[in-house]
């Protein structure tokens, strides 16, 4: 195995975190049931946890579902376009990053929380869905919605997982309204501060297996491990996780992503590894 990424890139400490709540204010609450086409008599379930809204329809085309514990916001619609019944006045690429700004930031949540581009902007992914009819030998392409994802920045480092501590994703329809939301935000707690392992360390806990492979490109057999001729390590960046939105944690632990090139003997192979950063016995 040979390291052969920057090792000054590393801290020497680090922190771990406890997921805390994160209690919206009724004033969004109630600007987002009206964005969403919904009304206070649309409420379905109401606890110390949770609201839920949904229209009343025998099938109903609009869920909205918030919940204090988790800092999570989740709402689906259904539109039923067609070649007849086109979105209209979708907000424009150059409009998104304010869009974006001002969603976020009536919940509380700070542009400066997520993760950044070089140039110290936050790094939101626009992208678009489209649809194409063919009516009267003419193509007509409906674009239902101009959508944004973007996950949470920790003192630097990304976090991983969706679901958990930190990510997003915003559909902004007709009028910049909103069509989809998926976003987990919870609030964060400093628990405890570590010191990170040597470089050393991470290739013997590789060596012993505490490490987890990413996935690899769909068109590559499987790495058998056994066979394996050579692991080069071309690029380490601390990154944080607390599981996935299957498997919650209430921790948010700080972890090292390897970037790594697997010799396989039949060919060269770029995987990602995901290591331990911490010794827990040693603060």
């Amino acid at each position: 195995m040979c390291w052969d990424a920057p090792t000054n890139v590393l801290p020497s400490t680090v922190w771990s975190y406890r997921l805390l709540p994160r209690t919206f204010s009724a004033r969004a609450i109630s600007n987002l049931v009206a964005a969403c086409g919904l009304s206070e008599d649309d409420e379905s379930i109401s606890n110390a946890d949770a609201v839920v809204f949904k229209n009343a329809d025998k099938n109903p085309t609009r869920f909205l579902g918030i919940s204090s514990s988790r800092g999570a916001i989740y709402y689906q619609s259904v539109n039923n376009y067609g070649p007849t019944n086109l979105a209209k006045d979708v907000p424009a690429m150059g409009e998104m990053p304010k869009l974006t700004t001002n969603f976020l930031s009536e919940f509380g949540i700070n542009t400066a929380d997520i993760e950044k581009r070089t140039n110290g902007t936050p790094r939101f992914r626009f992208w678009e869905p489209s649809t194409e009819y063919f009516v009267s030998n003419e193509i007509i392409t409906n674009i239902e919605f101009r959508a944004v994802n973007f996950r949470r920045s920790v003192d630097g480092a990304n976090v991983l997982g969706a679901g958990t501590a930190g990510n997003g994703q915003i559909e902004f329809g007709p009028h910049g309204r909103p069509v989809g939301i998926d976003l987990t935000w919870p609030n964060l707690e400093r628990h405890k501060s570590f010191r990170t392992v040597t470089t050393e360390t991470i290739i013997r806990w590789i060596r012993e297996g505490k490490a987890v492979q990413g996935g690899i490109a769909l068109n590559l057999p499987d790495i058998d491990w056994m066979t394996a001729k050579r692991l080069t390590v071309k690029k380490a960046e601390i990154c944080y996780y607390a599981g996935n939105h299957l498997s919650p944690s209430l921790w948010l632990m700080p972890l090292v992503s390897l970037w790594t090139t697997v010799d396989t003997g039949n060919g060269m192979v770029n995987v990602e590894i995901d290591c331990p950063i911490t010794d827990e016995t040693k603060q």
